[in-house]
C-alpha cells in the first residue's frame, strides 16, 4: 500500500515547486537590487532607470516560468480543489519560519491565481485573510544601528555618515555639516539644544533615481519622544573631474518622510534580504502610511496588493452602515467611472464601456497607457496605482445613483452575484483632490502657487520623457502637502513621441476663420500654441500661468526637452522641499 496517496504527492511537489519559484523570484529581485550602490557610485543614471524597469518585470516573468512547471507537475490535478488546499497546508508549513514568509505566501497566491483565474480564487486557497497568516510585527534589532548621542545632532550625523562605506569621498563633508546647523539653526533649532538622544537608522541605503538615503529616528530614551529623519546623499564631479558625494539634504519629523515616501514617487532600491522587518521599521517612523504603502515604495508591489486588500477588508467592516460607496468629486471622466467613500483615503476607477467622444481608445489601450505609468519615473508627478482583478465588494455599500451609473456604464467590467458586486478590473489611486476644484477655494498667494506647480509638473514630467495629453486642469490634483499631481492616463505618452509644431499661417481669410484645421495633422502632432485652451473659464489661472510658464506654449522649449532626453540627460528632481537644500546654508 503507497505511503501517499498521487494527490497528496502532487500537492507537496506544488508547494516545493512554488518555494523555489519564490526562492529564485526574490534572488533576481535582490540582484538587481544590489547593484544599486555601484549604480550610484559611478553616476550611471540610465543603468538606474533600466534596473528599476527591469526589476519591475522580475515578478511577472518568474510567476510565468513557474505556472509551466506547475502545470507539468500537476497535469491531471491541476483544477482539483483539494489538491491545491493541501499545497497550500504544505507550503504554510515550509515557510513557517521563513524570512519573508509574507512575500512568499503573496507568491503562492499569485500562481494558483494565474493558473486557475482570479474568479476561481477562494479564500481557502489563499493566504490573505485568516487572522494566522496576518503580519506580526518582529524585531527590527537586525536592520538597525542604534548609538547614543553625546555631542549634539551634528556629531551623531557625522558618525552616521561614516557608518556606510561607499567608494567615492565626499567632496567637503565639513561644509555640509556647517550647512545642516545652519539650517537647523533656522528650521528647528531646538534640536541644536537637545543632548542624549538615542540615534538609529536603517542599516541599508534607500537608492532612488539620483540619491542614496539614510533613513532613521531619534528616540527621546526619557520621554520616548521619536523624531523621525532622512538624509538625502548626491553625487556630482569636482574640480578634477572625479565623482564625489555630497550631503544634500537632513530632513527632520514625519511630514517630511512621509513626502519622501510619497505615492506619486518612483520605488526604493533597499538592499536587504529583510524587507518586512524593514517594513515594520518604517511603520513606527510613518504611522499614518499603511503597511501597503511602504511595501510598494521599496518596490514590493504584488505584496503590497495583498496587504491593501486586507487593508480595504478592514475598512469595509468599520464603514458606519450609513457611509456609501459615491462617484469621486470633480468632472465626471469620459474613459474611466470613479467612485470613493466620503472619508476615504482612495478611489476606484474602472474603465468605461464605451468611450465619450471626442475619446478614440479602446480598453486595451487604455491599460498599457497605466502600464506606462508603472513602468515610468514618476518624478513625483504621477499617482501610483494598484491594478486589480476580481476584486470583490459589499452590494449593499453603494449607494442607488453609483449602482445604477456602474450597471449602465460598466457592466462588462461587474458582475453581480448576491450581496456581492465583483469588479472584475480596477485600478485603486490615492484620493486627491481635483486641481479644477481646489483652485475654486483658493486665493492670493495659494492660488498663485498652486497654479505655478500645475506649470512645473508638466516640465518635470516632460523632462522624465512624459506628456500628459490631456492638460486639462481637472485631470490633475493636488495632494494634502498642497503638491500638484497628474491621474488621468488615457492619453499619457513618452515625450519623444510627440511632433510638436507651431500652427501654421493661414493662407486667406477664410482659413484663418475656419472652425476646422486648413492644414494635414499628423497623428502625433502637437501644437503647443493651442494649450491655453486648457484654462477655459479660468482666466485667472491663466493669467499666473503665463507668468510663470508662457515657454510651454512655443514648441522650442518642447524640443529641447526632447533633444536632452535623447541625449541621455536625466532631470534632477528632489523628494524634499526647495528650501530644504543644504546648498542655500553654504558659507
Amino acid at each position: 500500500m503507497p505511503l501517499f496517496t498521487i494527490e497528496q504527492q502532487v500537492s507537496h511537489k506544488l508547494a516545493r515547486a512554488i518555494l523555489a519559484g519564490f526562492e529564485s523570484m526574490f534572488a533576481e529581485f535582490l540582484n538587481i537590487t544590489l547593484g544599486a550602490q555601484s549604480r550610484f557610485e559611478r553616476a550611471a543614471w540610465q543603468e538606474v532607470q533600466d534596473a528599476m524597469r527591469q526589476r519591475l518585470q522580475v515578478y511577472e516573468n518568474k510567476v510565468e516560468l513557474v505556472c509551466a512547471a506547475v502545470r507539468v507537475i500537476a497535469y491531471r490535478e491541476l483544477d482539483h480543489s483539494d489538491v491545491w488546499q493541501r499545497a497550500k497546508n504544505d507550503y504554510a508549513q515550509l515557510v513557517a519560519d521563513h524570512e519573508n514568509a509574507l512575500i512568499a505566501q503573496t507568491f503562492f497566491n499569485s500562481i494558483h491565481g494565474s493558473l486557475l483565474g482570479q474568479q476561481k480564487t477562494r479564500d481557502i486557497h489563499r493566504f490573505i485573510l485568516q487572522e494566522k497568516y496576518r503580519p506580526k510585527p518582529r524585531p527590527t534589532d537586525s536592520i538597525i544601528y542604534q548609538f547614543a548621542e553625546t555631542d549634539g545632532i551634528i556629531d551623531s550625523l557625522r558618525q552616521v555618515l561614516n557608518v556606510f562605506p561607499l567608494r567615492i569621498p565626499f567632496e567637503n563633508l565639513e561644509r555640509d555639516l556647517k550647512a545642516a546647523q545652519n539650517a537647523l539653526a533656522k528650521i528647528n533649532p531646538e534640536l541644536l539644544t537637545r543632548q542624549n538622544y538615542t540615534i538609529e537608522f536603517g542599516r541599508s541605503l534607500f537608492f532612488r533615481n539620483k540619491a542614496a538615503y539614510i533613513v532613521g529616528q531619534l528616540v527621546d530614551p526619557e520621554s520616548g519622544e521619536c523624531l523621525p529623519f532622512a538624509i538625502a546623499l548626491l553625487n556630482r564631479k569636482n574640480s578634477d573631474g572625479d565623482i564625489c558625494l555630497y550631503l544634500d539634504a537632513f530632513m527632520i519629523g514625519e511630514g517630511q518622510l512621509s513626502k519622501l515616501f510619497g505615492f506619486a514617487r518612483s520605488y526604493f532600491m533597499v538592499d536587504t534580504d529583510q524587507p518586512v522587518r524593514y517594513v515594520d521599521y518604517l511603520c513606527r517612523l510613518l504611522p499614518n502610511k499603511e503597511r501597503f504603502e511602504l511595501f510598494n515604495a521599496i518596490g514590493f508591489i504584488k505584496h503590497a496588493k495583498t496587504e491593501f486588500y486586507r487593508f480595504k477588508v478592514d475598512y469595509t467592516k468599520r464603514m458606519p452602515e450609513t457611509m456609501k460607496y459615491v462617484s469621486a468629486p470633480g468632472v465626471k471622466g469620459m474613459v474611466m467611472l470613479v467612485f470613493t467613500t466620503p472619508d476615504s483615503d482612495y478611489v476606484y476607477k474602472v474603465i468605461r464601456d464605451r468611450f465619450r467622444p471626442p475619446k478614440t481608445s479602446n480598453r486595451q489601450e487604455v491599460m498599457a497607457k497605466y502600464d506606462f505609468v508603472k513602468q515610468a519615473d514618476r518624478v513625483g508627478r504621477l499617482v501610483d496605482t494598484h491594478e486589480f482583478n476580481y476584486l470583490v465588494f459589499d452590494r449593499q455599500r453603494f449607494s442607488p445613483e453609483l449602482l445604477e451609473e456602474m450597471i449602465t456604464e460598466v457592466a462588462d467590467s461587474i458582475t453581480l452575484s448576491g450581496n456581492a458586486l465583483i469588479l472584475r478590473h480596477v485600478y485603486v489611486e490615492r484620493k486627491v483632490t481635483p486641481l479644477n476644484l481646489y483652485i475654486k477655494e483658493s486665493a492670493g498667494q495659494a492660488f498663485e502657487q498652486v497654479i505655478n506647480d500645475y506649470g512645473t509638473t508638466i516640465k518635470q514630467l516632460a523632462a522624465a520623457n512624459i506628456f500628459p495629453g490631456d492638460m486639462l486642469i481637472k485631470n490633475f490634483g493636488v495632494t494634502r502637502w498642497g503638491r500638484v499631481v497628474f491621474y488621468d492616463y488615457d492619453e499619457i505618452c513618452p515625450l519623444t513621441s510627440c511632433h510638436f509644431r507651431a500652427l501654421p499661417e493661414p493662407d486667406n481669410d477664410i482659413d484663418a476663420l475656419s472652425v476646422q484645421p486648413w492644414f494635414d495633422i499628423g497623428e502625433n502632432d502637437v501644437f503647443p500654441e493651442q494649450f491655453s485652451v486648457f484654462f477655459a473659464g479660468h482666466l485667472q489661472a491663466k493669467e499666473y500661468f503665463d507668468r510663470f510658464h508662457q515657454n510651454l506654449y512655443g514648441v522650442d522649449f518642447w524640443q529641447k526637452t526632447q533633444a536632452a532626453i535623447k541625449s541621455g540627460t536625466l532631470v534632477d528632481v528632489y523628494s524634499y522641499k526647495e528650501e530644504w537644500r543644504l546648498e542655500y546654508f553654504y558659507e
